[in-house]
Protein backbone atom coordinates (compact mmCIF):
# COMPACT_ATOMS: atom_id res chain seq x y z
CA UNK A 1 0.00 0.00 0.00
CA UNK A 2 2.73 2.84 0.57
CA UNK A 3 4.30 1.83 -2.32
CA UNK A 4 1.44 2.41 -4.05
CA UNK A 5 1.04 5.54 -2.66
CA UNK A 6 4.59 6.79 -3.08
CA UNK A 7 3.82 5.89 -6.88
CA UNK A 8 0.36 8.15 -6.73
CA UNK A 9 2.31 11.12 -5.14
CA UNK A 10 5.22 10.42 -7.63
CA UNK A 11 2.93 10.61 -10.63
CA UNK A 12 1.41 13.78 -9.66
CA UNK A 13 4.91 15.75 -8.90
CA UNK A 14 5.61 14.54 -11.91
CA UNK A 15 2.59 16.20 -13.62
CA UNK A 16 3.25 19.01 -11.92
CA UNK A 17 6.68 19.99 -13.34
CA UNK A 18 5.57 19.01 -16.27
CA UNK A 19 2.85 21.55 -16.36
CA UNK A 20 4.79 24.06 -14.90
CA UNK A 21 7.72 23.94 -17.69
CA UNK A 22 4.80 24.35 -20.16
CA UNK A 23 3.57 27.26 -18.82
CA UNK A 24 6.68 28.96 -18.84
CA UNK A 25 7.65 28.46 -22.23
CA UNK A 26 4.35 30.37 -23.06
CA UNK A 27 5.29 33.63 -21.39
CA UNK A 28 7.31 36.13 -23.71
CA UNK A 29 7.91 36.69 -27.36
CA UNK A 30 11.47 37.27 -28.94
CA UNK A 31 11.91 36.98 -32.90
CA UNK A 32 14.79 34.31 -33.26
CA UNK A 33 15.21 34.74 -37.20
CA UNK A 34 16.86 37.72 -39.29
CA UNK A 35 18.43 40.36 -38.07
CA UNK A 36 20.45 39.62 -34.33
CA UNK A 37 18.13 42.46 -32.99
CA UNK A 38 15.98 41.06 -30.20
CA UNK A 39 12.29 42.46 -30.78
CA UNK A 40 10.26 43.82 -27.72
CA UNK A 41 7.28 41.46 -26.68
CA UNK A 42 4.29 42.67 -28.48
CA UNK A 43 1.78 44.04 -24.87
CA UNK A 44 -1.61 43.97 -23.99
CA UNK A 45 -2.69 46.09 -26.74
CA UNK A 46 -2.48 42.78 -28.96
CA UNK A 47 -5.12 40.83 -26.78
CA UNK A 48 -7.42 43.11 -28.47
CA UNK A 49 -9.86 40.89 -31.17
CA UNK A 50 -8.71 40.55 -34.51
CA UNK A 51 -11.03 40.99 -37.63
CA UNK A 52 -10.91 37.81 -40.28
CA UNK A 53 -9.31 38.07 -43.15
CA UNK A 54 -9.05 35.92 -46.53
CA UNK A 55 -6.84 32.86 -45.55
CA UNK A 56 -4.62 34.04 -48.96
CA UNK A 57 -3.73 37.50 -47.02
CA UNK A 58 -3.76 37.23 -43.23
CA UNK A 59 -0.90 37.98 -41.42
CA UNK A 60 -2.42 37.38 -37.78
CA UNK A 61 -2.88 33.35 -38.58
CA UNK A 62 0.04 30.69 -37.71
CA UNK A 63 1.07 30.53 -41.57
CA UNK A 64 4.63 30.57 -41.82
CA UNK A 65 5.92 33.94 -42.54
CA UNK A 66 5.33 35.35 -45.93
CA UNK A 67 7.99 35.35 -48.64
CA UNK A 68 8.83 38.72 -48.12
CA UNK A 69 8.70 38.95 -44.05
CA UNK A 70 11.55 36.18 -44.40
CA UNK A 71 13.98 37.32 -47.25
CA UNK A 72 13.34 41.41 -46.28
CA UNK A 73 15.28 43.33 -43.54
CA UNK A 74 17.32 46.18 -43.27
CA UNK A 75 20.39 47.88 -41.04
CA UNK A 76 19.39 50.90 -38.77
CA UNK A 77 21.48 53.90 -38.67
CA UNK A 78 19.79 56.11 -35.68
CA UNK A 79 16.84 53.76 -34.60
CA UNK A 80 15.72 50.36 -32.87
CA UNK A 81 14.15 48.00 -34.01
CA UNK A 82 10.45 47.52 -33.29
CA UNK A 83 8.05 45.02 -34.89
CA UNK A 84 4.18 44.82 -35.03
CA UNK A 85 1.74 42.35 -36.53
CA UNK A 86 1.58 44.28 -39.78
CA UNK A 87 4.88 46.33 -40.39
CA UNK A 88 8.30 46.94 -38.64
CA UNK A 89 9.93 50.25 -38.21
CA UNK A 90 13.30 51.70 -37.33
CA UNK A 91 12.08 53.98 -34.58
CA UNK A 92 14.91 57.02 -34.63
CA UNK A 93 14.44 58.45 -30.65
CA UNK A 94 16.37 61.82 -31.68
CA UNK A 95 13.67 62.45 -34.18
CA UNK A 96 10.98 61.29 -32.99
CA UNK A 97 9.81 59.22 -35.68
CA UNK A 98 10.66 56.09 -37.68
CA UNK A 99 13.88 56.22 -39.85
CA UNK A 100 12.07 53.26 -41.83
CA UNK A 101 9.11 51.37 -42.14
CA UNK A 102 8.41 48.24 -43.57
CA UNK A 103 5.54 45.88 -44.89
CA UNK A 104 4.04 43.45 -47.96
CA UNK A 105 1.38 44.52 -49.30
CA UNK A 106 -0.64 41.94 -51.23
CA UNK A 107 -3.59 41.95 -54.04
CA UNK A 108 -6.11 40.81 -51.43
CA UNK A 109 -5.19 43.37 -48.62
CA UNK A 110 -6.51 45.77 -51.28
CA UNK A 111 -9.88 45.21 -49.85
CA UNK A 112 -11.40 45.46 -46.91
CA UNK A 113 -13.77 47.88 -44.80
CA UNK A 114 -11.81 48.47 -41.50
CA UNK A 115 -13.16 51.78 -40.52
CA UNK A 116 -10.43 54.85 -40.98
CA UNK A 117 -8.91 55.89 -37.02
CA UNK A 118 -10.30 59.13 -35.72
CA UNK A 119 -7.38 60.03 -34.42
CA UNK A 120 -3.59 59.46 -33.51
CA UNK A 121 -1.91 57.69 -30.41
CA UNK A 122 1.32 57.01 -28.66
CA UNK A 123 3.17 53.61 -29.97
CA UNK A 124 2.40 50.87 -26.78
CA UNK A 125 5.84 48.90 -28.20
CA UNK A 126 7.99 51.93 -28.24
CA UNK A 127 10.36 51.53 -25.02
CA UNK A 128 10.98 55.39 -24.91
CA UNK A 129 7.82 56.77 -25.98
CA UNK A 130 6.80 57.89 -29.45
CA UNK A 131 6.08 61.37 -29.88
CA UNK A 132 3.03 63.03 -28.61
CA UNK A 133 0.26 63.66 -31.38
CA UNK A 134 0.01 66.93 -29.64
CA UNK A 135 3.40 68.28 -31.10
CA UNK A 136 1.68 68.40 -34.25
CA UNK A 137 -1.21 70.63 -33.21
CA UNK A 138 -1.10 74.13 -34.76
CA UNK A 139 2.36 73.51 -36.11
CA UNK A 140 1.82 73.86 -39.78
CA UNK A 141 2.44 70.23 -40.67
CA UNK A 142 0.10 67.37 -41.51
CA UNK A 143 0.11 63.86 -39.69
CA UNK A 144 2.12 62.07 -42.80
CA UNK A 145 1.72 58.51 -42.61
CA UNK A 146 4.72 56.57 -44.02
CA UNK A 147 2.65 52.86 -44.26
CA UNK A 148 -0.69 54.82 -45.75
CA UNK A 149 -4.23 53.72 -43.88
CA UNK A 150 -5.35 53.17 -47.44
CA UNK A 151 -2.90 50.03 -47.32
CA UNK A 152 -4.46 49.05 -44.03
CA UNK A 153 -7.81 49.01 -44.71
CA UNK A 154 -8.45 44.92 -44.83
CA UNK A 155 -7.74 44.28 -41.23
CA UNK A 156 -9.00 46.48 -38.10
CA UNK A 157 -5.65 45.51 -35.80
CA UNK A 158 -3.61 46.97 -39.27
CA UNK A 159 -5.39 50.07 -39.09
CA UNK A 160 -5.18 50.81 -35.48
CA UNK A 161 -1.42 50.08 -36.03
CA UNK A 162 -0.74 52.58 -38.68
CA UNK A 163 -2.16 55.71 -36.48
CA UNK A 164 0.63 55.15 -34.28
CA UNK A 165 2.71 58.25 -33.80
CA UNK A 166 5.59 56.04 -34.96
CA UNK A 167 4.26 55.90 -38.29
CA UNK A 168 3.89 59.48 -38.92
CA UNK A 169 6.43 62.20 -39.67
CA UNK A 170 5.69 65.92 -40.32
CA UNK A 171 4.49 66.30 -43.82
CA UNK A 172 3.20 69.86 -45.87
CA UNK A 173 -0.58 69.72 -46.60
CA UNK A 174 0.15 70.26 -50.19
CA UNK A 175 2.69 67.45 -50.32
CA UNK A 176 0.92 64.77 -48.18
CA UNK A 177 -2.33 65.25 -50.11
CA UNK A 178 -0.27 65.61 -53.43
CA UNK A 179 2.74 63.91 -55.03
CA UNK A 180 2.97 61.98 -51.79
CA UNK A 181 -0.48 60.74 -51.70
CA UNK A 182 -0.19 60.40 -55.51
CA UNK A 183 2.86 57.94 -55.07
CA UNK A 184 0.84 55.65 -52.53
CA UNK A 185 -1.81 55.26 -54.79
CA UNK A 186 0.72 53.97 -57.49
CA UNK A 187 1.79 51.50 -55.30
CA UNK A 188 -1.76 49.97 -54.37
CA UNK A 189 -2.04 49.93 -58.74
CA UNK A 190 1.49 47.87 -58.30
CA UNK A 191 0.04 45.48 -55.43
CA UNK A 192 -2.87 44.76 -57.73
CA UNK A 193 -0.79 44.48 -60.99
CA UNK A 194 2.18 42.39 -59.45
CA UNK A 195 -0.03 40.43 -57.01
CA UNK A 196 2.46 41.29 -54.35
CA UNK A 197 4.95 44.24 -53.30
CA UNK A 198 7.08 44.68 -50.54
CA UNK A 199 7.14 48.57 -49.50
CA UNK A 200 9.85 50.25 -47.13
CA UNK A 201 9.60 54.23 -46.81
CA UNK A 202 10.38 56.49 -44.63
CA UNK A 203 12.15 60.49 -43.99
CA UNK A 204 15.35 61.36 -44.58
CA UNK A 205 17.03 62.06 -41.36
CA UNK A 206 20.12 62.88 -42.63
CA UNK A 207 20.02 66.42 -44.23
CA UNK A 208 22.07 69.10 -42.51
CA UNK A 209 19.86 72.21 -41.07
CA UNK A 210 16.91 70.06 -40.23
CA UNK A 211 14.84 72.02 -37.73
CA UNK A 212 12.41 70.60 -35.07
CA UNK A 213 8.83 70.65 -35.11
CA UNK A 214 6.97 74.23 -33.17
CA UNK A 215 3.78 73.94 -31.93
CA UNK A 216 1.33 75.47 -29.85
CA UNK A 217 0.58 74.35 -26.42
CA UNK A 218 -3.38 74.81 -24.50
CA UNK A 219 -2.23 78.27 -23.31
CA UNK A 220 -1.65 79.24 -26.92
CA UNK A 221 2.06 79.42 -26.45
CA UNK A 222 4.91 78.65 -29.19
CA UNK A 223 6.87 75.43 -27.75
CA UNK A 224 9.64 73.68 -29.65
CA UNK A 225 8.99 69.99 -30.10
CA UNK A 226 11.27 67.09 -30.10
CA UNK A 227 9.53 65.74 -33.76
CA UNK A 228 12.50 66.56 -36.51
CA UNK A 229 11.13 67.94 -40.34
CA UNK A 230 12.65 66.26 -42.76
CA UNK A 231 13.18 67.77 -46.03
CA UNK A 232 12.90 64.76 -48.22
CA UNK A 233 10.59 61.41 -48.51
CA UNK A 234 11.99 58.27 -49.65
CA UNK A 235 10.08 54.92 -50.98
CA UNK A 236 11.25 51.99 -52.21
CA UNK A 237 9.04 48.94 -53.97
CA UNK A 238 10.35 45.40 -54.09
CA UNK A 239 8.71 43.27 -56.87
CA UNK A 240 9.23 39.58 -55.68
CA UNK A 241 6.04 37.91 -57.67
CA UNK A 242 7.64 35.84 -60.28
CA UNK A 243 11.16 34.38 -59.16
CA UNK A 244 14.03 35.63 -61.77
CA UNK A 245 12.01 37.96 -62.75
CA UNK A 246 12.42 40.17 -59.44
CA UNK A 247 12.72 44.39 -59.68
CA UNK A 248 13.20 47.29 -57.24
CA UNK A 249 12.19 50.95 -57.96
CA UNK A 250 12.68 53.91 -55.29
CA UNK A 251 11.41 57.60 -55.23
CA UNK A 252 13.46 60.09 -53.01
CA UNK A 253 11.22 62.94 -53.19
CA UNK A 254 11.42 66.65 -51.53
CA UNK A 255 8.65 68.12 -49.51
CA UNK A 256 8.98 72.09 -51.17
CA UNK A 257 8.16 71.94 -54.94
CA UNK A 258 7.58 68.35 -55.89
CA UNK A 259 5.11 68.95 -58.25
CA UNK A 260 2.79 65.98 -58.81
CA UNK A 261 4.91 63.88 -61.06
CA UNK A 262 6.46 61.59 -58.80
CA UNK A 263 8.20 59.53 -61.64
CA UNK A 264 11.10 62.43 -61.97
CA UNK A 265 12.39 61.57 -58.82
CA UNK A 266 12.78 57.80 -59.57
CA UNK A 267 15.85 56.65 -58.33
CA UNK A 268 18.01 53.18 -57.26
CA UNK A 269 17.77 51.65 -54.05
CA UNK A 270 21.77 52.31 -53.95
CA UNK A 271 21.14 55.76 -54.04
CA UNK A 272 18.74 56.00 -51.32
CA UNK A 273 21.49 53.77 -49.05
CA UNK A 274 23.86 56.17 -49.90
CA UNK A 275 21.31 59.26 -48.59
CA UNK A 276 20.07 57.59 -45.71
CA UNK A 277 23.33 55.48 -44.42
CA UNK A 278 20.61 52.57 -44.09
CA UNK A 279 21.54 48.71 -45.88
CA UNK A 280 18.42 47.11 -47.26
CA UNK A 281 17.62 43.85 -47.73
CA UNK A 282 20.39 42.34 -45.94
CA UNK A 283 18.74 39.28 -46.04
CA UNK A 284 19.46 39.52 -50.21
CA UNK A 285 22.86 38.06 -51.56
CA UNK A 286 25.36 40.29 -52.79
CA UNK A 287 24.76 39.22 -56.40
CA UNK A 288 21.22 39.95 -55.72
CA UNK A 289 21.84 43.30 -54.24
CA UNK A 290 23.48 44.07 -57.00
CA UNK A 291 21.12 43.19 -59.33
CA UNK A 292 18.33 44.76 -57.86
CA UNK A 293 19.56 47.90 -56.10
CA UNK A 294 22.01 49.30 -58.79
CA UNK A 295 19.40 50.03 -61.35
CA UNK A 296 15.79 50.47 -62.21
CA UNK A 297 13.51 50.24 -65.39
CA UNK A 298 10.88 52.86 -65.86
CA UNK A 299 9.32 50.87 -68.62
CA UNK A 300 8.90 47.78 -66.21
CA UNK A 301 6.96 50.28 -64.08
CA UNK A 302 2.97 51.06 -65.56
CA UNK A 303 1.69 53.83 -64.43
CA UNK A 304 -1.82 53.94 -63.03
CA UNK A 305 -4.08 56.49 -64.66
CA UNK A 306 -3.79 59.43 -62.09
CA UNK A 307 -5.96 62.59 -63.25
CA UNK A 308 -3.58 64.98 -61.83
CA UNK A 309 -0.37 64.03 -64.32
Amino acid sequence: MRSLRLYIIGCVVSALLFFISCAGEQVGHSDQGGASDSLPAVNSFYNAPKSPKSSSGNKNNNQQKSRGDAICSHSRNKGKLYRHEHYSLSYSEEDEQAEWVAYELTREELYGNAKRQSSFIKDPIIETESASPYEYQNSGYTRGHLAPAGDMKFDHMAMKECFFTSNISPQTKKFNSGCWNDLEMQVRYWAKRFNRVYVVTGPVLTDKGLEKITYLDSRDQEKTGHVTIPKRFYKIIYDFSYEGKEKMIAFIIPQEGAGRDYFKYATTVDEVEEVTGIDFFTNLSNAEEGRLEGTFDVSQWPKYDNPYN
